[in-house]
């Protein structure tokens, strides 16, 4: 597997029909705000190829250079899902990010419905198994509970300055709406 940096127009032509299939309407990004954060230099697209062919994409942030590279979107196309793929994309990520570190956060285990609780399970323990620790924080964005995971090999992004960065994260990308974030915990 390779990784390989494109451009928002390669994003818009090869990748954005995939995205919307994956990702349901209400955890879309606006495309306005996506393309805003990839002109000011914040957001970059990749795709993850095998055999020259493209089996999923990330859309990564850098907020600054200080900061852990934060995960906006991250999928495997349905059609190459549960073969490794995932695996190895992430692997990639973890060493692309060696220096500062990796951050995400996926929706809260335990609410919802019993089907969302096993796909949130499924989803934490891959990330866990990877090296991806889980930090003793919940955030309320949109009315929905998430949870922050972090890959750090320096051990210097503890729950506080995650707290701080995925804040500045969510106030980047929302300017200008009323996110009604809280920290829960």
């Amino acid at each position: 597997m390779i990784i390989e940096k494109i451009t928002i127009n390669e994003f818009v032509n090869n990748i954005y029909s995939k995205y919307e299939s994956l990702f349901p309407e209400i955890e879309r990004r606006n495309f306005d705000k996506i393309t805003k954060s990839y002109n000011d230099g914040v957001e970059e697209f990749y795709i993850f190829k095998v055999n020259d062919i493209t089996v999923g994409f990330v859309l990564l942030e850098k907020l600054y250079n200080d900061y852990p590279y934060y995960v906006d979107y991250f999928g495997i196309f349905h059609e190459y899902q549960n073969q490794g793929y995932g695996t190895m994309a992430i692997k990639i990520l973890i060493n692309m990010a060696s220096n500062n570190g990796i951050c995400f956060e996926i929706e809260k285990e335990n609410v919802g419905t019993d089907e969302e609780n096993i796909i949130r399970h499924k989803r934490a323990l891959f990330y866990k198994n990877l090296g991806f620790k889980e930090i003793a924080s919940t955030y309320l964005l949109f009315d929905v509970l998430y949870t922050p995971y972090v890959y750090d090999t320096s051990n210097k992004l503890d729950k506080e300055k995650v707290d701080r960065i995925l804040l500045d994260y969510y106030l980047y990308n929302n300017q200008g709406i009323d996110m009604n974030i809280k920290i829960v915990n």
